[in-house]
């Protein structure tokens, strides 16, 4: 099956992004990888009993930011699954049969599929490995050996294995690196030919700079980067990828019905009229509406600062949440006037976007449209990400009820996410706040 490891790798990350898992379908696609693998490598020793060193050819990221050498004329798939972190596939052609590979780079805060923070590299080889094979019906026994160094890296890890999986048999290979702030990794199954063909011209290349420009596209997705990095990945990148990659019609199904549920769990949408009305409800009144009014019901512009106005909370006799959310709405009105809580409002107009996209209620067109409608709005509303993201906090804050203050909270720990983000050389928060925006897609 073309892309099929790609492709479970894609759906285990989308499928963590709606919380749902479905492993039929990635069963079949992973025997076939094996099998095509065997078949291959078969007919490629009854030909020829030496070979010499094959032709190389190297691949870079989308972001610019890592590239890896391997076998000349493989076949290139990218997916940006977060805003900071990318993706891409490769495949072997007719001459190489059942041979894939997955690289990826990502920031330590930020690995897809994971919300927490990786312990050590080996952890972070684990979780690719995981996001690859889980539900695939492949096994691999993993031996740790010698790894090659790459420029740059503090530490570097590689495994070899036998992959299994109804009866075929196959090699695998991993490599992993880690930098300052960064992880690194490729990933290797086929034929015991290619993959160790693969290995024997593999390099990776780790590229320090600026990463490479998305526009508009970059600006949207770092509006629902923290986020992305609870889920674990963007629902609209990794819908759009599967599309793009030709997943099966059962795979886009199960996603879609996970998607829906939670739209109408969370939102009340159960079509596309109802989430192109929550859209616009978002960006003209939202949650912020509802905070300027309770807001108002405490006079906060006859009290002269925000200890004052924080005694009179407190002394009102409403409940701890109440006045965590009202005082969240004071801080947010306090800096950027009426447009207070509204990031949160607009960062939350891309997420129903994505997943009214990944529900089939919209085009990708049409989610992105939406979306950069919400940008635009942003733009005029604040200053730069970090008032953007001070705003988004306080109104997530006044949604939880909870106190920015609180490490232990929801919100104390969204707080962290996002300092987290900032700090990235090559975070979501490097894209250019004053670019112009503008359809690309």
């Amino acid at each position: 099956m073309k892309k099929s490891i790609i492709l479970m790798f894609a759906v285990s990350i989308s499928m963590m992004a709606t919380a749902c898992g479905n492993s039929k379908e990635t069963k079949d696609a992973s025997s076939a990888v094996l099998s095509n693998a065997n078949d291959a490598a078969t007919a490629k020793s009854q030909t020829q009993s030496q070979k010499p060193l094959p032709e190389s050819e190297e691949y870079s990221s989308a972001d610019g930011l890592y590239k890896v050498t391997l076998l000349k004329g493989l076949t290139q798939s990218d997916m940006q699954i977060q805003a900071n972190s990318s993706m891409m596939g490769l495949e072997g052609g007719s001459s190489r049969s059942g041979f894939s590979g997955i690289a990826m780079g990502s920031p330590k805060g930020s690995v897809p599929g994971n919300p927490a923070q990786m312990e050590s590299l080996n952890d972070y080889a684990d979780h690719l490995i995981h996001l690859t094979f889980k539900g695939s019906g492949v096994s691999v026994d993993w031996n740790d050996i010698d790894a090659e160094t790459t420029q740059g890296a503090d530490l570097c890890l590689a495994r070899e294995g036998v992959a299994k999986s109804n009866g075929t048999k196959g090699s695998a290979y991993i490599y992993c690196a880690e930098t300052a702030d960064s992880y690194y990794g490729l990933l290797l199954i086929g034929s015991d030919d290619d993959v160790n063909e693969a290995r024997n011209v593999f390099s990776l290349e780790i590229i320090e700079g600026q990463a490479a420009d998305r526009g508009s596209k970059g600006f949207i997705s770092s509006m629902t980067a923290a986020l992305d990095t609870v889920n674990g990945s963007s629902i609209m990148e990794t819908v759009k990828a599967l599309h793009d990659m030709g997943a099966d019609t059962s795979q886009l199904d199960a996603l879609a019905s996970q998607a829906k549920q939670s739209l109408a769990e969370s939102w009340g949408i159960e079509d596309a009229a109802a989430l192109m009305e929550m859209a616009d409800w978002l960006m003209k009144e939202g949650h912020n509406q509802g905070a300027m009014e309770s807001l108002k019901k405490f006079d906060p512009s006859s009290i002269g600062d925000r200890d004052s106005f924080k005694k009179q909370l407190e002394e009102s006799g409403e409940e701890e949440d109440v006045c965590n959310s009202i005082l969240a709405a004071y801080d947010a009105w306090s800096a950027y006037g009426d447009a207070a809580i509204s990031a949160w409002d607009l960062s939350r107009v891309n997420t129903i976007m994505g997943f009214g996209y990944g529900a089939g209620y919209c085009t990708y067109e049409e989610a992105m449209d939406k979306c950069l409608e919400a940008a635009k709005k942003a733009q005029e509303s604040f200053r730069s990400w970090e008032d953007f993201n001070q705003s988004y906090l306080n109104g997530y804050a006044y949604w939880t009820g909870e106190s920015l203050d609180d490490l232990d909270s929801s919100a104390g720990d969204r707080a962290e996410i996002i300092k987290t983000l900032h700090s990235q050389n090559n975070g979501p928060f490097s894209v250019d706040w004053n670019m112009e925006l503008k359809k690309d897609w």
